[in-house]
């Protein structure tokens, strides 16, 4: 639906997702995501979540903490994605984000893309993790971009590892409880 619209990135203060890594991951959700509600944590340029909605997605929510990003992401938005009612744009930190979504009606979401700086992955995936499964549907998808020095295969939910050079997704499916 978007393909071929260029995306407008800053020049610094962002670490993009390669095209083949974003291939990667619409191959992991492609029986998925239509008719989903992708959440795009990290999402800089907004490039994967803008993909989610091109690959059909019903709904997506972004949320960018840099200033500096969130403005590249809202200028994407506004020019590429035509209804305002497909997405929605949050300048938050992600892992003050239970806070946030605690204080209004709860949001739950199918599949959830996190691309953090691969130190914040490292330092404060447990928090992530926990922001993520409470936010995930029963039998959702959470998937965490991450360095390959880093191993979550311990945590529950998780499915497996696919490896991209210095790049790692490691692929989490919610069973159908809503608890852990």
């Amino acid at each position: 639906m978007f393909k071929g619209l260029p995306l407008e990135i800053p020049g610094s203060g962002i670490k993009p997702t390669t095209d083949k890594v974003r291939l990667a991951v619409m191959n992991i959700i492609q029986n998925m995501v239509s008719g989903s509600r992708f959440l795009d944590l990290y999402c800089g340029s907004g490039a994967i979540g803008i993909e989610a909605l091109s690959n059909g997605a019903a709904f997506a929510c972004f949320v960018e903490d840099s200033k500096k990003n969130y403005m590249f992401l809202k200028r994407n938005l506004d020019a590429i994605v035509q209804d305002s009612t497909k997405y929605r744009y949050i300048k938050h930190n992600v892992l003050a984000l239970g806070d946030l979504f605690s204080k209004s009606p709860i949001e739950s979401f199918d599949i959830i893309f996190a691309d953090p700086f691969y130190r914040d992955a490292e330092f404060h995936f447990e928090e992530l993790y926990k922001i993520a499964v409470d936010l995930l549907k029963p039998r959702g998808t959470f998937i965490l971009e991450h360095g390959n020095k880093n191993k979550f295969s311990d945590y529950p939910f998780f499915t497996e590892e696919k490896r991209y050079g210095d790049t790692s997704l490691s692929i989490f499916k919610k069973q159908g409880q809503t608890d852990l």
